[in-house]
């Protein structure tokens, strides 16, 4: 008895390092179609991202359930994260202590999966009660949950009933997967030739039904930058995706022009004030020209000049300014790399409902 348990913990540690090791690859599920054409299709992918335990459940044996957890999901239409990977993932992105429903939407952005998977093994006297959960990764709401209960057991039933547990959770995963996403894409301006995974899907804004997993959009306008977003797909939730397209920028060298008109415009403005200042005052002459009380016959005769210096100075900096404006609406010029998870000279944003 003791031989065949070491051989089942050996197994499950195994199974844990070989999930580990190929944790964030990115295999194609293939499928055949009616005409027996083999095509990939996307891979949904589900996290463990916690684990907890009560009770006398030593490291050895947690690290045994946990594999036969993941023993129990892994199939051929999903991709289960768990272990080192995951914890070094969400410690990097200060979410090693999520628990809740209001951060798992960033855990799940930032292990790029569609389903987060958390669980609790209690155990008293050889009693285990064991609950797992399911999570959608976009809103972050339970989806799924099972709980078994072992009574008197040894290590090796506990961890088949932890396994039990995950098939049930898998029979939900494979429901959800079958069922296609309502996605609807939309940008500004509208019009824009839109393509998903290469393929035209018609011009936004447009109503698709996508499968879940990982896709490629892409739009195209004449008159803007092009903008390509990868995006995750939860199967049976629907979504929107809005696009915010700018324009590239333009040969016109809007920003320097717009400087010299503000200080240019500015500076007739001054010398405008400055000849206000000079209207009515006597214009100096010879002591031939005076008067009999000694005065000068002349005064300066500058409001017409003052007013068209002002009004020519004000409308040239209102010129630049609205030349500064245009420049600061232009795009960047775009990347030849995308580092971002938003392209740059896109505004993306998201909003969805389970």
């Amino acid at each position: 008895m003791l031989t065949k348990l070491h051989v089942s913990f050996a197994l499950a540690v195994c199974a844990t390092a070989q999930v580990g090791a190929s944790a964030w690859a990115q295999p194609v599920a293939r499928s055949q179609t009616a005409t027996g054409k083999v095509v990939a299709t996307p891979v949904q992918r589900v996290a463990v991202v916690r684990m907890t335990y009560a009770g006398d459940v030593p490291k050895g044996h947690q690290d045994s359930f946990e594999a036969r957890l993941v023993e129990g999901l892994a199939v051929a239409a999903f991709q289960v994260l768990s272990g080192p990977p995951v914890e070094r993932t969400l410690s990097g992105a200060k979410l090693a202590r999520c628990a809740d429903g209001a951060c798992y939407p960033k855990v799940a952005e930032a292990l790029d999966v569609g389903y987060l998977l958390v669980g609790q093994v209690e155990e008293s006297n050889k009693n285990y009660d064991i609950t797992l959960e399911l999570i959608n990764g976009r809103t972050g709401a339970t989806i799924g949950a099972t709980r078994e209960r072992c009574e008197t057991c040894g290590v090796a039933e506990a961890a088949e009933r932890v396994a039990l547990a995950s098939v049930a959770l898998r029979a939900r995963l494979e429901a959800l997967a079958a069922t296609p996403a309502h996605v609807v894409v939309q940008s500004r301006p509208g019009g824009a030739a839109a393509s998903v995974n290469g393929k035209p899907v018609g011009r936004t804004p447009v109503d698709l039904e996508l499968p879940g997993g990982q896709h490629r959009l892409g739009l195209e306008l004449e008159g803007y930058n092009k903008a390509e977003r990868h995006f995750t797909v939860v199967s049976g939730v629907d979504e929107t995706i809005n696009v915010d397209l700018l324009r590239p920028p333009s040969q016109f060298p809007y920003k320097a022009v717009g400087w010299v008109a503000v200080v240019g415009g500015a500076a007739l403005v001054a010398a405008g004030g400055y000849a206000v200042s000079l209207d009515g005052k006597v214009i100096a002459c010879d002591d031939s020209e005076k008067d009999i009380n000694g005065l000068c016959p002349r005064l300066r005769d500058t409001d017409l000049i003052a007013t068209a210096l002002v009004g020519v100075g004000a409308a040239t900096a209102a010129l630049g300014g609205v030349s500064l404006w245009v420049a600061s609406q232009q795009a960047p010029a775009p990347a030849d790399t995308v580092a971002a998870r938003i392209p740059r000279g896109v505004g993306v944003r998201w909003a969805g409902r389970f």
